[in-house]
């Protein structure tokens, strides 16, 4: 079972973050998106998870939890949205990778509908900024979009004594 984090109270994040597992946050999200998607008659589609369990996201869960709910709900709206006006049903999917930079980590949704665009992020934009994280959107060479989110990686220092 996934642990659930309280959100901290007032605008005032806590002095340390705890380390979240982004795998595990997204496979439990995962559950419920699909759940809220069945709820809106939204078809299903397979994911495919390949995020390393040693990445890890020192911010806060509550606030990250909401963001990556949100990017995966509009993935699921759009590989049901038809890429053109002769359509036929093709196999939809989405694909959710990650990568580990010296100052971030990066988490990108892709999916197979139409390219799109970036503007339905803007509703995160307050919660990006909460957690100092950016979000790209991109067209896929093959197909559907993928849409990053970079999220600051703050490493333990080791202080002198």
């Amino acid at each position: 079972m996934t642990p659930t984090y309280p959100r901290p109270t007032g605008s005032a994040l806590p002095a340390i973050l705890p380390m979240v597992p982004p795998r595990g946050l997204l496979e439990a999200i995962l559950t419920e998106v699909r759940a809220a998607c069945a709820e809106r008659g939204i078809p299903d589609c397979p994911v495919t998870i390949d995020v390393a369990d040693r990445h890890v996201l020192q911010v806060d869960p509550a606030t990250v939890r909401d963001i990556l709910a949100g990017l995966l709900l509009r993935a699921f709206e759009n590989a049901a949205r038809p890429t053109g006006p002769s359509d036929a049903p093709l196999p939809r999917e989405i694909v959710i990778t990650s990568v580990e930079f010296a100052d971030a980590v990066e988490i990108e949704v892709a999916d197979s509908g139409p390219a799109g665009d970036a503007a339905a992020a803007s509703a995160l934009e307050p919660l990006l900024a909460a957690v100092g994280g950016r979000l790209s959107c991109v067209a896929c060479p093959e197909g559907g979009r993928a849409v990053t989110l970079r999220l600051p990686h703050r490493r333990l220092r080791r202080l002198a004594a």
